[in-house]
This record gives structure tokens, sequence and C-alpha cells, in this order.
């Protein structure tokens, strides 16, 4: 019984010892650790507080014939991540006419900002807030070249949403997305940003126009947050949920935003003109790779290439060249074809851009008074066709090449006028630089050298010029009539 007593004494004790309860096991810096933690707790649920009244939930009735053809709303932009594989567009058959998306208020008179996959194409729309007061709204305009759409309501005294800078925004800053997932209202995730200017090739347009230069996430996103707010810990809209990566529909741990700097313009246009009046300049761009930098002499890989100037577009006022490396627009590096893209996108016809330009070895300054629209009858660019020639062909680099005949013309499709040689085969190495059979090679550098090919005999001479080990660029036109430039070591 003694015993019994002194060891229900010692567990008493040691119940009740500081040891036991924590009160002193914490360090200083643990106790630091965890008010740091409470303060996070405390930002999220102030920010959550502060931002969901001014996003909404969009329910979406789609017309009979919008059906079929759309692919499984609210998230058609979804792709699969699977190495060396393309986004699968195929359509889906919908089941469910009724759907949902989400919307950010931006003015107290009822305008909100969602995306175009959710309200472009609806037959009804109807917006519930937090607090379940719902209204019916009208599409005023969608852009689809950047998935944006604005739609409006009949309320005044609303809680527009504090509207940031997505521009200033880093990778790794915290995020919270704001939004109606699998239809549950007001639902709050959070995050990082993981990344900025992604192109995942999700937006499609049959001229190629689209805008793509995400902000990603790992804040979770599902179906439904389509239009719905990423916001910072200031609380304020840097973003406009629009994708997810996945395999099965739902979020894998990546998720897509429009920037806010973006989105807001292509709002404002729509409001104040019923549609979107967007810049251009009449480029094509590529990226800058290491072998690129290379063969035009840079230091390091930097900096959008011009694969090729329109005719009778601005960029040939300003008396921009095919082979240019723009290095900024109005004092912003730009390094990827995408970003360059969507600083130009946010301004409006006739503004003026200053771009800083690396020709050859100068470093230039060319000012483009933008265009309003990219013109349907461009002309060619290409001088009518000398004298054909018979066919030969080399291979020393792994490229097999023929003057352009007119039976190349046939069998690759070739248009006329068409200058340059028509590659015919390929070795292992200049397919995996990007050659295709069919491709149309009217061009060479490997700095300071550069050529213009019309014929074989042009060709070779070039190639015999080529320094070996090094990146040459090849000026290219592709079987789509595309141009661009391809490297490949010599």
């Amino acid at each position: 019984m003694k015993h019994r007593t002194i060891a229900l004494l010692c567990l008493i004790a040691l119940l009740l010892s500081p040891a036991y309860t924590g009160e002193a096991a914490l360090t200083p810096e643990e106790k630091q650790a965890i008010a740091q933690i409470k303060a996070y707790n405390t930002a999220f649920k102030a920010i959550a507080k502060e931002v969901t009244p001014s996003v909404v939930t969009i329910n979406v009735t789609l017309s009979a014939e919008d059906r079929p053809r759309r692919r499984g709303f609210p998230f058609p932009f979804e792709f699969e991540e699977r190495p060396n594989r393309r986004p699968d567009r195929r359509p889906q058959p919908l089941p469910d006419p009724q759907t949902t998306g989400s919307g950010i208020v931006i003015t107290a008179d009822g305008y909100i900002l969602t995306n175009h996959h959710v309200a472009g194409d609806a037959e009804k729309l109807t917006v519930t807030f937090s607090d379940n007061r719902e209204y019916d709204a009208e599409l005023v305009g969608s852009d689809p070249r950047t998935d944006i759409a604005v739609i409006k309501i009949d309320a005044t005294g609303l809680k527009p949403a504090t509207i940031g800078k997505s521009d200033d925004i880093e990778i790794g800053e915290w995020v919270l997305a704001v939004g109606a997932p699998l239809n549950l209202k007001s639902t709050v995730t959070a995050g990082i940003v993981s990344a900025v200017g992604r192109d995942i090739n999700i937006i499609n347009d049959p001229r190629g126009l689209s805008i793509e230069d995400f902000i990603q996430t790992d804040a979770a996103i599902n179906p439904g947050n389509s239009g719905g707010a990423l916001v910072n810990l200031n609380g304020e809209v840097i973003g406009v949920n629009t994708a997810i990566a996945t395999s099965n529909r739902s979020f894998i741990g990546y998720g897509f935003a429009v920037p806010i700097d973006l989105a807001k313009k292509v709002m404002d246009d729509i409001v104040a003109h019923g549609k979107v009046k967007r810049g251009y300049i009449g480029i094509n761009l590529g990226s800058v790779d290491a072998g690129t930098a290379e063969a035009f002499g840079l230091d390091r890989p930097k900096g959008v290439l011009i694969n090729a100037v329109l005719p009778n577009t601005p960029a040939a006022k300003a008396n921009l060249k095919e082979g240019d490396i723009i290095l900024s627009v109005d004092g912003r590096p730009v390094n990827r074809p995408n970003h360059l893209q969507s600083l130009v996108a946010r301004k409006h016809p006739g503004d003026t851009v200053t771009l800083a330009i690396r020709r050859n070895t100068e470093n230039l300054t060319v000012r483009v008074s933008l265009g309003e629209h990219l013109p349907e009858d461009i002309a060619s660019a290409d001088d009518a066709p000398e004298k054909e020639r018979e066919n030969a062909s080399v291979s020393e680099i792994g490229l097999t090449v023929h003057d352009i005949t007119a039976k190349m013309i046939e069998e690759y499709g070739i248009a006329e006028n068409t200058r340059g040689v028509v590659v015919t085969d390929i070795s292992r190495e200049a397919r995996n630089a990007g050659f295709s059979e069919g491709d149309i090679i009217y061009g060479v550098r490997q700095s300071p050298f550069q050529q213009d090919i019309k014929t074989v005999h042009d060709f070779e001479t070039a190639v015999s010029k080529l320094k070996k080990g090094k990146n040459a660029a090849f000026s290219v036109i592709t079987r789509d009539g595309g141009r661009r430039f391809l490297s490949l070591k010599i």
C-alpha cells in the first residue's frame, strides 16, 4: 500500500511538472516561431474576411448547341502533365447544362470579372454572393485570347475587391485562392506563387494570337474556381484563377491565373468600348536558348528573337529586322515571347513602345507606334522565285536539301514565290534541333557571319564557312507557313 501511494504521488508530480505541461519546455526561438505562425493565422483570417464578400459564385446555363462541343466545363483548360505529351483538347460531352464558376466584383455598381470559358457562351448567368444574395447577370463582353470576360448585375453599394499589381509579385510569396470549387461557394485555400510567366499552350486561337502569361500557384484550385480571385497577403487581387494541371480533373498541385494587370486592361476596354482594343507590333517571336545565343554572338541566353517581320505592319515601318533580338520593352527586360506579348497587349493602338534591340553586334533603341489589329490581307514578303534549277542535295551537317522545283512545290505544298531550299531528309541530331522534312531554309548565321540562302549552292557555300563545334542559327519556314530560327551545332 505504501509503495502504491508513493507511485501515485510520483505520477501526480510528473503530470504537474513544467516539463510535462510544456510551460518551460519551449525555447525563446520556438516561442517566436509559434508567434509567427499565429500571426499568419490571423492574417489569413483577416484576408478571407475581407475578400470573400467580393468573390461570387456564377451559375451558368449553357445553350443546347454549345453543350456538346464544350469540353468538361468549368475547367476546359485543364491539361495532363505527362512528359512529351501535348494538352488533350478533344471535345468531351457535358452531361449537365448547369455548371458553376466564380467571379470578382470590380465596381460597386455591379461589374464582375471572370473567365471567357465561364461566361462567354452562357445562355443564362446567375450570380450568388457569400451572404446568399442572388442576381441575374448579363454578359458585357469577353476576350477568348486572354480567357477574360466581364458580366454585369443590376446592383449598387457592392464591395469591390482591392486590385493589386501582378507585375510586382515574386516567386515564393504567400497567396490565397478564393472561389467556388465544386460548387462550394466562398472557399479559401492558401499556397505560394510557384512560378510566373507560364505559357502552357491552352488557349486556342486560329491565328495563333492567344496571350498566355500565367501565374502558377500551389494553392488548391479545382473545377468551379475559374474566374475567382488569387490574392496576396495585402488582400489585393493579383490574378484571375483559370486553369489546373491535372490527369484526373482535380487539383494535383498546380494552378494557373491570368495576371490582374492584363485582365484589368482587358476589362476596362470591354466596359469602355465593348471590345478589346489591343496594340500589335507585327512580328513572329522565338525564344533565345543557349544554342541561339551562341549563334547570334550573345554572352548568354537573353531577350526575345524576331523570327519574322510581317510586311505593312508597325514593325516593318519601324525598320525592325528578322534576327533582331528584343532585350526590353519600355525599360522592362524581356526573356520570354509570351512576356513581351503580354506587355504589348496591355497597350492601345497608337501607343508608342520603346524597344532595346540587339542587331548583330550593335545595341539599338527603336520606337514603335502600335497598330490596332493584325491585317487579314498581309502580303507575302517573298520576292518572285528565281529560274528553276536542277535538284541538288547536301547532307554534311545532317540536313539533305534541294532546290525548290515545281515537283517540290507540289510534293510539300510550298507556297508560290517562296525562296530558299527545301529539307528532304534529316539526321536524328537535326530532328532533335527541331527540323522537319518540308522545312524551307532561307538563311543562316553564326555571329558575325550571316548569309541568305536561295539555292543549294548558297547553302553549300554558307555551310563551308561555318565554324565546327559552334552553333549556327538557320532561318526556317515551317510546313504551316510559320517562321522561326533553329540552332544546330556544326
